[in-house]
């Protein structure tokens, strides 16, 4: 009798637990970029999935789906597909959920959206998962419309160089950038010397990282620097390790200060390197590694072997008299960096470039002298400050 109770409880379990397969087409959908589509799935033999999981999700992130709904109702939506995604029915003789309709409902399509998307339903005795692939299309094609929309932005800048490059061409007026360079030399330049006071309008303090500099310095305050009494040159040459950087670091703008190369009763130092350097190019060591391609601008005093910059090909200056003081323009923007004789007021040279990330002042008191090198901080010009916004030499030594 036993037996027979038994064997009637597995028929009747058989007999109501349902069993379903998840259906989709066998074709890739298409649809176009910017509109909505229906993706297809349903489940077979019909049955209502108000009480099943739903999900859909892409590629194998099952635990982060598009769609997830469950407990009749939908509990989650993908952050790129929220107000663009919902569950609906794929025709208008679709009972939806109630008829085992399962179709995910797609807005505002991308070129993104396409691929393939994963239609996954679990009941409690049964589940299935199918995959519809989503194809975008587009009356050019993505790459076509892609190549049109570059050549109309490249034909529309080019035109609007050819204007602005001829503007004072068309308007007979002369363009407004040189006539400030024009009125900025008038200023900077009286009959041939170089006009101080328009480059302390731009003057900046500038002190020594102590932590950045050679042991062999020795530093008085965050100003003055000298070969240290235990400092050995590693070689005959000019020790071009023997550097110091500036605490301050430059992203852009006109930045001047002035080095003092002789004191009071002691003769010119005959040695000495002073330009910029790119912020974090502190292990300097020999002259071929100081090169503007490894973040290094100056300009260099080697005694008996002249003036000479770190450019390719370096250029050579013969300098009379000796520079006492040192005024350095940095034109971060423009990437000219100019050295003038202060004394004499005269311009020496300008090295131009191109300047990207911080860049910090670079000073080398070299070996050999009785006197120091020492940052100076800057007079008030006569004249009040004027803005500018181009070099303040036109005529620069390119290098």
């Amino acid at each position: 009798m036993m037996w027979i109770i038994i064997a009637l409880l597995v028929e009747l379990l058989i007999h109501t637990s349902v069993s379903f397969s998840v259906e989709v087409p066998g074709d890739p959908i298409e649809a176009r970029i910017g509109s909505t589509v229906i993706l297809p799935c349903w489940i077979s033999p019909p049955e209502n999935a108000e009480a099943l999981e739903i999900r859909w999700y892409r590629h194998d992130q099952f635990n982060n789906p598009i769609v997830f709904y469950r407990d009749g109702k939908i509990q989650d939506i993908q952050e790129c597909f929220k107000n663009r995604s919902s569950l609906s029915p794929r025709s208008d003789q679709s009972g939806g959920l109630k008829d085992g309709d399962v179709s995910l409902r797609l807005e505002k399509l991308t070129f993104q959206d396409e691929g393939s998307f994963h239609c996954y339903v679990s009941g409690d005795s049964s589940y299935g998962s199918k995959v519809v692939d989503l194809k975008i299309t587009d009356s050019l094609g993505p790459w076509k419309a892609l190549f049109f929309s570059v050549l109309v932005f490249a034909l529309l800048g080019l035109v609007g160089l050819i204007l602005y490059k001829y503007r004072h061409k068309l308007t007979g007026k002369q363009p407004a950038d040189e006539i400030c360079k024009e009125e900025l030399l008038k200023k900077l330049t009286k009959e041939g010397d170089i006009n101080i006071d328009e480059l302390r309008k731009h003057a900046v303090e500038v002190t020594i990282d102590s932590e950045h500099s050679h042991p062999g310095l020795t530093l008085f305050d965050s100003k003055i620097m000298r070969d240290g009494p235990e400092y050995s040159p590693s070689g005959d040459g000019f020790p071009y390790e023997l550097c110091a950087f500036g605490a301050q670091r430059f992203t852009s703008g006109l930045h001047y200060w002035e080095v003092e190369l002789a004191r009071r009763c002691t003769p010119p130092k005959n040695y000495w390197l002073i330009g910029v350097a790119k912020d974090g190019s502190f292990t300097s060591r020999k002259r071929s590694a100081l090169t503007p391609s490894a973040g290094f601008w100056f300009l260099c005093s080697d005694g008996p072997n002249g003036f000479y910059t770190n450019t390719d090909p370096p250029v050579k200056l013969s300098l009379t008299p000796r520079p006492e003081r040192l005024g350095v323009l940095f034109d971060y923007d423009d990437g000219q960096l100019s050295f003038y004789n202060v004394t004499e007021s005269k311009h020496l040279l300008t090295i131009s470039s191109r300047f990207s990330g911080p860049v910090v002042p670079l000073f080398n008191p070299g070996v050999g002298d009785q006197g120091v090198l020492k940052i100076l901080d800057c007079p008030e010009p006569v004249e009040s400050a004027v803005e500018f916004n181009q070099p303040l030499l036109n005529n620069s030594s390119d290098a």
